[in-house]
């Protein structure tokens, strides 16, 4: 019988969640995972099986967090303005696209895995937008992610 974790796992992937959601995927290796968790390379493998099963797992973990809650809130409200600017608050100023836009450009086009949870925050927040926008709610939805992705291809300053 194996010894038990002595690390926790939730901790863990919201490190690594962090660590992907400013560096993406590819710009992450694993000693970067490493360095960022506090998890020993081979704990890291048994645990989450590669680099990808931790970047899935904190995707999910990302939906199931932060992407899920923030658009229930967006939901209830029906005001357009009022929603489009919890929605513009939530994903254009704060963390909850991050992950979710990098996985969407990096990895969905080549992980169907990956694709089916982008696509799954995506129609989260349009199903948000649908009371305050109809049938304008898709379009609405892209404008704040598209907008957030702008954002983020500006440069910082040093």
């Amino acid at each position: 019988m194996g010894r038990p974790r002595a690390f926790d796992a939730d901790r863990a992937v919201g490190d690594a969640a962090a660590l992907f959601a400013v560096r993406g995927y590819e710009g992450t290796s694993v000693d970067d995972l490493v360095a960022a968790t506090g998890i020993h390379r081979g704990s890291l493998y048994k645990a989450f099986g590669s680099k990808r099963g931790l970047h899935l797992t904190a995707l999910r973990s990302h939906l199931d967090h932060e992407i899920h809650p923030t658009t229930a809130a967006i939901g209830t409200l029906t005001d357009p303005a009022q929603a489009l600017a919890a929605a513009v608050a939530s994903f254009d100023a704060g963390p909850a696209a991050g992950l979710l836009l990098l996985a969407a450009a990096e990895r969905a086009p080549h992980d169907p895995e990956v694709a089916a949870m982008v696509a799954e925050g995506v129609a989260a927040l349009e199903d948000a937008l649908r009371p305050s926008h109809g049938d304008a709610a898709p379009r609405t939805a892209s404008t704040v992610l598209g907008t957030r992705l702008r954002l983020r291809a500006q440069p910082t300053a040093p």
